[in-house]
């Protein structure tokens, strides 16, 4: 499954139809992971990889079908900020955001990553995620400026509006 998930040729429907496929037809777990100490010590899951291969699909059936978030998936959503801000030629060095960065998160291109993001969060904590395991998303937040949605959503989670 993780090798359907992966493979950038297989649309996100597709990889969706095959997953679910697994799960129903073959009873297959949504809480199986891999571990290669070639690729890296750590332990990926199903989630994470359908989160870090925008199958977006996908990631919603098998959270559906029981996958567990982790903290691990809630370490790659802060990672994506990160990602973000380099892909558009600004970035946070010696644990300090530049002044470019700070302008940039004033942008609308900007502020619907971050929407997408939370969406994401919200729908990740009514699924059992520990609000505790978005630590280092915060320290990325805190630098720029821009942790007060995060603290509200974590908080308070379909209780209330987002700051903005």
């Amino acid at each position: 499954m993780f090798n359907i998930i992966a493979d950038k040729n297989i649309s996100d429907n597709d990889t969706r139809k095959y997953i679910e496929e697994y799960i129903k037809k073959y009873g297959c777990t949504t809480d199986i992971t891999l571990k290669n100490k070639k690729l890296s010590n750590r332990t990926y899951d199903l989630l994470e990889f359908a989160h870090d291969y925008k199958k977006n699909k996908t990631f919603d059936l098998l959270l559906d079908n029981g996958a567990k978030p982790n903290m691990q998936l809630a370490t790659s959503i802060g990672m994506s900020f990160t990602f973000f801000f380099r892909e558009n030629g600004v970035g946070i060095d010696n644990k300090k955001a530049s002044p470019e960065l700070l302008e940039f998160i004033k942008t609308q291109k900007y502020k619907e990553f971050k929407e997408e993001k939370f969406k994401l969060i919200k729908k990740l904590l009514e699924h059992g995620q520990d609000p505790k395991d978005y630590g280092f998303l915060k320290n990325i937040l805190i630098l720029i400026n821009d942790e007060k949605d995060l603290d509200n959503l974590l908080k308070y989670g379909t209780k209330k509006e987002l700051v903005q």
